[in-house]
């Protein structure tokens, strides 16, 4: 015959007290930790974003070598993101790309600007930090045949002392999402990125 068990089972499972206690608890770190997460995913695909551009002026460039020719980084923006792409020497204004042209696409919510603007925008680069003497322009960069950048305009590419882009990522709360990228009279890129006080590369 089986003993019978003294007293009541104690410490077996949790209350329904216990249970909600918990998941309060986590419901409140996540609504805490959501909006931060939020913003580092964004700033991680504006960086993506940023090598992709990039990539594509340095392909630009580097057909331009190829093809002996001069060749223009466009941009173009739609519905569903923005798009840089390469064209024989063109004024972009209303350009737009065809299929055969080599391109990459941003996520929407990235604004190219000519300039920071709006609350919280940083200040520009300065020159000196970009090594050069003079403002750097702010329009598609074109490359001509021996890759060095130039501003294109009816039929010719003067040479120029640099670009520089601006970009905004409205997913990014605050003063970040921003970045840029310049390019030095003698074709060096390079991007940029705003860390609430200063830029960095």
């Amino acid at each position: 015959m089986p003993k019978p068990v003294s007293g009541a089972m104690s410490g077996v499972g949790f209350s329904l007290l216990e249970v909600l206690v918990v998941v309060g608890i986590g419901m409140i770190v996540t609504a805490v930790a959501l909006p931060s997460m939020r913003n580092v995913i964004a700033d991680m695909r504006l960086r993506s974003s940023m090598t992709s551009v990039s990539g594509m002026f340095q392909n630009t460039r580097a057909i331009a070598v190829q093809e002996n020719k001069t060749k223009t980084a466009c941009h173009y923006s739609w519905t569903s993101g923005l798009v840089y792409f390469a064209k024989d020497a063109v004024a972009c204004s209303g350009v737009t790309p065809s299929a055969s042209d080599p391109q990459v696409e941003l996520q929407a919510p990235i604004t190219p600007m000519g300039t920071p603007s709006g609350t919280l925008a940083p200040s520009v680069i300065p020159d000196t930090s970009l090594g050069l003497t003079v403002d750097p322009l702010t329009s598609d960069p074109s490359f001509n045949s021996r890759g060095l950048p130039c501003a294109y305009a009816n039929g010719v590419c003067s040479t120029n002392n640099g670009f520089i882009q601006y970009f905004k990522d409205s997913r990014i709360g605050g003063s970040g999402g921003w970045a840029a990228i310049s390019i030095s009279p003698a074709g060096r890129i390079n991007r940029w990125f705003w860390n609430g006080s200063a830029w960095i590369n």
